[in-house]
This record gives structure tokens, C-alpha cells and sequence, in this order.
């Protein structure tokens, strides 16, 4: 109901439309809940009709699936009724969300995960329904969404806003679980959200902050604008502070008045916080909804801050440990990226400039009220670009072009002679600078879309550019023998001594969340076949292990790790495996044929695959 509200007060004309995408955000929900559980091994199943039926068995039946096609890394289409038999060979149509749900969990017993998804529903279909409101408006205003974005202040705004569908592999791709539908509309990126950053003011007693190169939050944000440092100044004579003992916090509005408000009054009254009311930050929302970019300004940095929101499975606050790390590894690869000129021609990371989080003065709900009250600054992948080159963010390029109906990246492989063209010349331009820095320095970072920008030129892959050190795992041993003292803190939760971990995250996010989504999509929409593209990537990783070959510094062990990842099963996070279980640091994965084995075409009834 408040999403129907919400409908008819913004976009009062797309009612009708509205109740035909959440009957499509429905479906897709369905869709892709039926595919995590098979994929992930949740429930127990088997093939019938000669491929053509996946049954799911669950309590007092099995779920039958008709599939008109298995792809290499266990996608699935399905097409036609999904049907529910039980014991006794009684059928009934399941085709809403809700059914299965209902039949994968019955007796309500996971009544937390029925709901995200419900939600994810709800969000989705607002999403889908804004989306084809907003393409109404630019449809004919370019050719294509590369073109039309260029003209932009910021390109990257424009596809990070322009991913509707969220998170390719996650049933809860647009769960908010506090987010009522106002909230949604005023702030989440496909609803092109403004958030006006509020200006924290802490004391000197009450944080702590972390450097890559000696600036503070304070020192950037007063300098970036300048409007804020007389509102700065102003506040501290107004109530007798002393400037120097005060730092500043980015707080994203709704943070502000759900959270900090809440569960910050002692603090709050003591002025050891204190909000700078008299100007805020205009900002955009990117991807992740926390994360921001400064308003049409390239030369400005992003804001990562903390929400007190569940979106897919996890609360997107912002650890502590976080805002430590972040600094720390920039200045990392900072160094790394200087003495290593072939590694930074193809690669770079948005380092993180400073992070800051809230210290409590009680260890009475410590992590919360730290991980509630933090904030990190990011560079801007769009502040040094040369005039013809756009970053644009891996995961837009499976959002559909507003202009074309295409997906975006068949937008951009239109202009190759194929689309193996295409993915050869983007494995070459992704995967040679991470493999670099996996195998040569031992530091595996989650390059999964969301996290990956590409900045391209003229319509051509040219340089990867990572961000966000979430889920990154460094093998000392590899990565000492470049410094001479050890890089790394011991006692941060970064490191391992298993190669297998580094390569895990790695299948993870290159194969499985980035390369295979951008792929399977092509297959799905095209005649192109998906052994076709796996070979010029696997060739990619060929030649870039050779190139490593003459490196002197990389031990031959070391570079063992190609026959691992060409050979062994691929990983992949077992997401909504992990969300059932509740477990959320400790990754779960389920193994998946590789793809680079000489196999015949997957077809949907071949025995091989049932």
C-alpha cells in the first residue's frame, strides 16, 4: 500500500504501469530465488525429462522447473509453469514469490528471509516503474546510453544510477529492510537521490581517524568546500568550542534522523557531536546507496557512509576496522602502483584518503555505535580523465540502455567485428593488473562488478580501476619481500597463509560475480556462444602468466596458481546459503565446474549436465 501511495503522489501516471512491474519484479524475484537455491545446493535435487525438469525437493514435495537451458556455471532459464507435487501427486502452479517461499520454508521458520525478499519485491518493482518513467524523458535524446552519458558532467553518475536490477546473483537484490518507500524515493540511486550530507562536528575525545598522506576529513572536505569552513567556524564561535578540537563526520540524512539522533542524545547534548545545520554536502547516490559522489564536480572526493540499513544480506554501516584498513592499503598500494609501472598502466585503485569512526566512551554497544558514526573518503575515478576517456561501473553494463532496450554492454560490443572481440579486449583490459597483484604481491581484492570501474576510451576498454577493500586477503609471504618491513599488521583480520583464500575471492568476484554475469548475459540475449568468450578470456590468462614468466621477482611456485585457476572448480559465495546460516564473516562456497574445459555445447538436455 505505501508503495502504491508513493507511486501515485511522485509519478501519478505510471499507476497502471506500476502494477505490471511488480507482477515482473515478482517474476524475476522468483526467478532468480529458484536459481540461487539449485546453484547453491540449499535444497537437495535431480534432472528429469531428459534435462528438461529440475525438481527441488523440499518438505512434503518437490518443485518442479522446466529449464530451456543450462549455461556453463549453472544459470538457469526457466520456461514455463514451476509446479508444485506433493507426496501424494497433487499439483498446484507456483507463481509468486510468496508460494515458494512458503514452500521452501514452511511453517514460516525463516520469516526474516521470506521478508527481505518480499521487500527486495517491493523495491524492485518501484525501481522497474521509475526506470521506464525516467527513459520516457531522455529516449530520444541519444543513440545509446555511451554517447548520451559523455555529454554528462558525470558519466559515471549517470550508469551507476541507471543500475535498476541491483545484484545479478542475490534473490535480495533491492531489499532495504528501515526504508519505507519515501525513503527509497528520496534517496536511493535509481530514483536519482540527492543526499544533502550533514557535517558532523566531533570531539577530539570521541573519534578516531586514520591517514593515507597526513589530511584529515576535516582538511579535505573545508577545503572542497568552502562554503563549510565559514559554517565550521561559525559553529565553533557560536558555541564556544575550540575549532582545533573538533573533526567532522559525514552523516547521510536518513542516517542522521533514524540513528545519530537516537542513539547518540548523551553525546549530542554534551556537544561532543555537534551537526553543522547551516550548509550541508550535496551529493549523488551511487551503487551501494551509501556510497556518494559530489554533485556534477569531478574534482571532489566520494563520501562512503555509514546506513543503518539491510540491503541484500548485510547492514551497510561502516566498520571501524574499515576506516583503518582503508587508509592503510591505499598507502599500500600506493607505493606498490609507484615502483610498478606496468602493473599501473593497467590497473589503480580509488584510494581511500581518511576514515574516521565514532569512539565510544563506554564499551556498552561499542561496535554499533562506532560502526554507526563513520564515514570514509574515496578519490575520484573522475577527477584526472582525459577528455575522451568515461569511467563507467561493471555493473551497469547489464543494465538495459534507456535508449537502445539493449543492454549496455551490447551497446558497446556492437562496435567490435564480434562479441569475442569484446570480451577479449575487456578480459585484457580487467584481469592482467589483478592477476599481477594476486600472484606477484599476493593481495586478492573483490573485483566483483559493483567494486570494479572501467574506465573506457572512444567506446574501448583502456584501464580497471578498484575500489572498496571488503572481503580482500593478502598473503604476507608473497607481498614482504617487496618492503622491508612487513606491510601488514598481523592482527588485522586481512591476512591468510592459504593460497586456496586468495584464489577464492578471486573466483568469486573475477569469474563468477563479473566476468561469467557479463557473459552469460551476451549468451541469453545473442546468438554468441559462451565457450567462444571463455576462450579469449582463458587465453588472456595465458598470455598474462607468460608475461609474468620474465619477472625474475615472482617465484615459480608462485605462479602455480594459473594451473589452479584455469583447472580446479571454480568458487563461488554460496550468498544466500551464508544468509540462512547467519553467517556472515566467514565465507561459504559451493564449487562449480570451470570454465575453460573443452566441452561440447551446453544444451538443455545433454546427459552431461543432468
Amino acid at each position: 500500500m505505501e508503495a502504491k501511495n508513493l507511486i501515485q503522489k511522485k509519478l501519478p501516471g505510471d499507476q497502471s504501469s506500476f502494477l505490471e512491474h511488480v507482477k515482473r519484479a515478482d517474476t524475476l524475484t522468483l526467478h532468480q530465488l529458484i536459481q540461487a537455491i539449485f546453484r547453491e545446493r540449499v535444497v537437495s535435487h535431480e534432472w528429469r525429462n531428459r534435462g528438461n525438469t529440475l525438481v527441488l525437493f523440499v518438505k512434503d514435495g518437490a518443485l518442479h522447473v522446466p529449464i530451456s537451458t543450462l549455461y556453463i556455471f549453472q544459470h538457469i532459464d526457466i520456461n514455463g509453469d514451476i509446479l508444485f507435487v506433493d507426496l501424494e501427486n497433487n499439483q498446484s502452479l507456483v507463481d509468486k514469490t510468496e508460494t515458494c517461499l512458503e514452500l521452501l520454508f514452511p511453517g514460516n521458520n525463516r520469516s526474516d528471509f521470506y521478508k527481505e525478499v518480499l521487500n527486495s519485491v517491493t523495491n524492485l518493482a518501484l525501481a522497474l516503474t521509475v526506470a521506464e518513467h525516467r527513459r520516457r524523458q531522455i529516449e530520444n535524446l541519444a543513440e545509446d546510453a555511451f554517447s548520451y552519458a559523455a555529454s554528462l558532467k558525470s558519466p559515471l553518475t549517470f550508469f551507476e544510477q541507471w543500475v535498476i536490477q541491483g545484484h545479478t546473483i542475490h534473490p535480495c537484490s533491492r531489499t532495504r529492510m528501515g526504508l519505507t518507500p519515501e525513503d527509497v524515493a528520496r534517496y536511493a540511486p535509481e530514483w536519482q537521490g540527492k543526499p544533502d550530507v550533514l557535517p558532523l562536528l566531533v570531539h577530539k575525545e570521541r573519534y578516531h581517524m586514520t591517514s593515507k598522506n597526513g589530511e584529515s576529513t576535516k582538511s579535505v572536505l573545508l577545503q572542497e568546500y568552502p562554503q563549510l569552513k565559514n559554517a565550521f567556524q561559525h559553529v565553533c564561535q557560536t558555541n564556544e568550542l575550540v575549532a582545533e578540537d573538533y573533526e567532522i563526520i559525514p552523516i547521510h540524512p536518513w542516517q542522521w534522523e533514524h540513528t545519530i539522533t537516537r542513539y547518540y542524545k548523551d553525546d549530542l547534548k554534551e556537544k561532543l557531536l555537534l551537526p553543522i545545520n547551516e550548509v550541508t554536502i550535496p551529493t549523488s547516490a551511487l551503487i551501494s546507496f551509501r556510497s556518494l559522489a559530489p554533485l556534477d564536480d569531478r574534482s571532489k572526493h566520494h563520501i562512503k557512509t555509514a546506513v543503518n540499513v539491510q540491503m541484500t544480506s548485510a547492514v551497510r554501516t561502516v566498520s571501524a576496522a574499515s576506516t583503518k584498513n582503508g587508509p592503510t592499503l591505499s598507502r599500500l598500494l600506493q607505493t606498490i602502483f609507484s615502483r610498478d609501472e606496468g602493473l599501473s598502466q593497467s590497473l589503480s585503485v580509488m584510494g581511500e584518503e581518511v576514515g574516521i569512526h565514532y569512539k565510544p566512551a563506554e564499551e556498552e554497544n561499542r561496535n554499533f555505535l562506532q560502526k554507526n558514526a563513520a564515514a570514509i573518503l574515496r578519490e575520484n575515478p573522475e577527477r584526472d580523465l582525459e577528455k575522451e576517456e568515461v569511467a563507467v561501473p561493471a555493473a551497469s553494463l547489464l543494465a538495459p540502455s534507456p535508449f537502445s532496450r539493449k543492454l549496455i554492454v551490447e551497446e558497446l560490443a556492437a562496435a567490435y567485428p564480434s562479441h569475442e572481440a569484446f570480451i577479449h579486449d575487456y578480459a585484457k583490459t580487467v584481469l592482467p593488473g589483478i592477476l599481477t597483484l594476486l600472484t606477484k604481491y599476493g593481495i586478492s581484492m573483490e573485483a566483483h562488478l559493483q567494486n570494479c570501474v572501467v574506465i573506457f576510451e572512444k567506446g574501448k576498454p583502456k584501464k580497471a580501476v578498484l575500489r572498496d577493500y571488503g572481503g580482500i586477503r593478502i598473503m604476507n609471504e608473497r607481498l614482504e619481500q617487496y618492503f622491508d618491513q612487513q606491510p601488514i599488521d598481523p592482527s588485522t583480520n586481512l591476512l591468510t597463509k592459504d593460497r586456496s583464500e586468495l584464489l577464492d575471492v578471486f573466483s568469486h568476484a573475477l569469474f563468477h560475480n563479473h566476468l561469467g554475469e557479463i557473459i552469460v548475459a551476451l549468451a541469453r540475449r545473442t546468438s554468441v556462444k559462451e565457450e567462444k568468450m571463455w576462450s579469449e578470456v582463458e587465453q588472456v590468462i595465458r598470455e598474462t602468466y607468460e608475461q609474468m614468466k620474465e619477472d625474475k621477482q615472482i617465484p615459480t611456485k608462485d605462479l602455480l596458481d594459473k594451473e589452479e585457476i584455469l583447472t580446479k572448480p571454480t568458487k563461488m559465495k554460496a550468498l544466500v546459503k551464508m544468509r540462512l546460516t547467519d553467517q556472515y564473516t566467514d565465507n561459504l562456497y559451493v564449487e562449480i565446474p570451470h570454465p575453460f574445459a573443452k566441452r561440447k555445447e551446453v544444451k538443455q538436455n545433454d546427459p552431461a549436465f543432468n
